[in-house]
């Protein structure tokens, strides 16, 4: 079956209306007030002043610096979102309607599946990007090995959008094994690569138009009062937004899985029937 856009788009705006309530609590507690604790406790004064300079050097001198000192607070803020992700595309997703605290319990519970799924993924893009280079690195340059590394990206793409079923394989399905989610996902996905990633790059291209406009409309907001308050606004607007725009990715992930997932519960009725 060919996934129908519109349909999955839809269906996605539908579900997060009938379950708004839970969804808002669930945003509030594991998106907007993780971040706007994140924002106002962990300083991001040095990517600010590196970015000011426009020199890459300088920016990635601070990117190590910010990772060698707070990697723990970038891996707990991860953690917690992971958490409540799973919660959200159950809420959505499961036809049982789990309350609020059963959403929790499942997002708490699948933790070590979803972490486990997405090491998995990463170590076969790992592992692309590594071949790409060695034959690249056949000729004897490190200018051919770059490119062969670059053109691994379609690959990488195609690769990305077959498997990001995955999560809501494990959330809605409660599949306790990363690689029978990246499995599921892999059949699922069929036939519905090129599509998925249309429509993952059409929401790409939207969240960053949005977020530019939403990021220079914060900023003048936050140049009005004094630096600690406009410390405190910019998180929490800054917040609004992070959990905005999670509840958008994973009410679409939902939605993409529940119309794939139907769909392929239909092909095997009917190949079952005699």
């Amino acid at each position: 079956m060919k996934l129908d856009l519109n349909a999955a788009w839809e269906s996605a705006v539908k579900l997060v209306r009938k379950n708004r309530e839970m969804i808002l609590v669930l945003a509030g507690v594991f998106f907007f007030l993780p971040y706007v604790v994140f924002a106002l406790f962990v300083p991001m004064d040095g990517f600010a002043s590196a970015a000011e300079t426009g020199e890459s050097g300088a920016m990635m001198v601070s990117f190590n610096a910010f990772v060698a000192d707070y990697w723990w607070a970038v891996l707990l803020l991860s953690l917690v979102q992971t958490i409540g992700g799973t919660a959200i595309m159950a809420v959505i997703g499961d036809p049982a309607r789990p309350t609020v605290n059963d959403a929790m319990t499942r997002g708490l519970s699948l933790l070590p599946s979803q972490v486990g799924a997405q090491i998995a993924i990463s170590v076969a893009f790992l592992i692309i990007i590594i071949l790409a280079i060695m034959l690249g690195s056949l000729g004897g340059s490190r200018t051919l090995a770059t490119t062969f590394a670059i053109f691994s990206l379609p690959a990488l793409l195609y690769l990305g959008a077959r498997l990001s079923l995955s999560s809501p394989t494990i959330a809605i399905e409660r599949r306790i094994n990363p690689i029978a989610a990246i499995t599921g996902s892999w059949r699922l996905t069929r036939g519905n690569g090129l599509r998925l990633f249309s429509f993952y790059l059409l929401l790409l291209v939207a969240f960053l138009v949005v977020g530019q406009v939403l990021a220079l409309v914060i900023s003048l907001l936050t140049a009005l009062p004094g630096a600690e308050l406009a410390k405190i606004l910019d998180a929490i607007l800054s917040g609004l937004l992070n959990a905005t725009f999670a509840v958008i990715i994973y009410a679409v992930l939902a939605a993409v899985h529940r119309q794939l997932a139907q769909a392929a519960r239909v092909r095997s009725s009917d190949d079952e029937t005699p």
